[in-house]
């Protein structure tokens, strides 16, 4: 599952676990690889039997002296995130955190989303030929996610370079030589270093001058004096408060690029939302089905169970392959097909379940503003010919573009 072939193209190999070996054993990743759609969603509703509290059994004995220190202070963060956590401890988190990202609240971030999106395509666009990557999906939910930490929209170049090398670390999660993950003087240990103090001096900076943003009401999460049962440590704050672009930025700019390119290679689809905005909602939820840029997540097995006749033991990791669940035939008719008119919102692209990505509705709003803008100011988008795209194919568990070459015809 790390080989340049599978990393450009999963769903054939996906396909084949799913018919031939539903649950495979991975030696690299020293766990279980489940495929099924079923199983794979059953899991997600079962976090007793499938713990979220699964960082340790990932990184033991992988994270060590050798490591940078940059590397080290990620490691220390990462046990903080909800995503590492079971209840009770998810419970209190995720209630606080929930309150940041009601779906009526993010929806009424729609127009101010749209307008962002017009003005970075409108920017692209003018040069008649351009990446749709680097010049749209890689700038447009770093400058919304600036706008929401109550930061100028510029400072969104900033930041996105920031998390785009950040990123790396998480490498580390897949069984990846951590004497290669963000060494001392590597552009990740720079962002990491970077990145750290600017977000300290925001928090003492809003401590200070309080806002009306998102940085504001998640240092009040863990402001003393509120109840001790519900609020957050300093840790978890700081945590988070480099969790949420993380999470949110890389997601959303792969899953804009994975989408475009599908539409662009299923026309017809793509000339449907032309000609019917009204359809860009089920058409989010089809491009998450369809290639999420999530592929697979993980959790450690806390009693001895049996998946489609296969015994795993407690104590075991399974690897949850999202997108080939979501491609199951089992599951949906034609599931290699986008189909805009689907409306099916069964996939697990964003996770199901108490673990459901927090993010989930504001990546879907900035996706869909992106796909509306994109169809209606730039309605005649295309390929260049003799100048394909690229993935990134550099981990099994994000998929997204590397380069995506596209121009505006007249």
């Amino acid at each position: 599952m790390f080989g340049k072939e599978f990393l450009n193209d999963p769903y054939p190999a996906y396909a084949r676990l799913r018919e031939e070996e539903p649950v495979h054993w991975d030696d690299r990743l020293n766990g279980w690889v489940i495929t099924r759609h079923s199983d794979v969603y059953a899991a997600h509703l079962d976090p007793e039997t499938y713990s979220s509290h699964r960082l340790g059994a990932m990184v033991s004995n992988r994270v060590g002296p050798g490591s940078s220190d940059e590397m080290k202070r990620f490691m220390d963060l990462a046990p903080e995130w909800m995503l590492f956590r079971d209840p009770p401890d998810h419970t209190r988190i995720r209630k606080l955190m929930n309150r940041e990202f009601r779906g009526r609240d993010i929806r009424a971030l729609r127009p101010a989303i749209e307008e962002i999106a017009k003005g970075v395509i409108d920017r692209a666009a003018e040069k008649g030929e351009f990446d749709l990557v680097k010049d749209f999906s890689y700038q447009l939910p770093g400058r919304v996610l600036a706008t929401m930490y109550g930061l100028p929209a510029s400072e969104g170049v900033r930041l996105t370079d920031w998390w785009y090398e950040i990123r790396h670390m998480q490498r580390v999660f897949l069984g990846a030589d951590p004497t290669t993950v963000a060494p001392t003087g590597s552009a990740t240990a720079e962002a990491f270093s970077a990145m750290t103090p600017y977000l300290t001096e925001l928090i003492g900076d809003r401590r200070s001058r309080p806002k009306d943003d998102l940085v504001t009401r998640v240092i009040a999460m863990a402001e003393r004096g509120r109840d001790e049962g519900l609020r957050l440590s300093e840790q978890e704050m700081f945590a988070h408060l480099l969790l949420l672009p993380l999470a949110s930025f890389g997601t959303t700019m792969d899953l804009i690029g994975n989408g475009v390119l599908g539409l662009l290679t299923q026309r017809d689809q793509w000339n449907l939302l032309r000609e019917d905005p009204e359809l860009i909602p089920s058409a989010v939820e089809e491009l998450l089905r369809y290639d999420a840029s999530v592929q697979l997540t993980h959790r450690l097995v806390t009693r001895d169970i049996e998946v489609a006749g296969q015994p795993i033991a407690a104590g075991e990791l399974v690897y949850l392959v999202r997108g080939a669940a979501n491609r199951d035939p089992e599951r949906w008719p034609d599931p290699d097909r986008i189909d805009v008119r689907r409306h099916d919102g069964g996939h697990v692209g964003f996770g199901v379940g108490i673990h459901r990505c927090l993010g989930a509705g504001l990546a879907q709003v900035v996706t869909g503003a992106a796909v509306k803008v994109l169809t209606q100011r730039v309605p005649n988008l295309s390929f260049v010919p003799d100048r394909p795209h690229r993935w990134k194919a550099d981990t099994p568990q994000f998929r997204g573009l590397a380069e995506f070459p596209v121009r505006r015809e007249r």
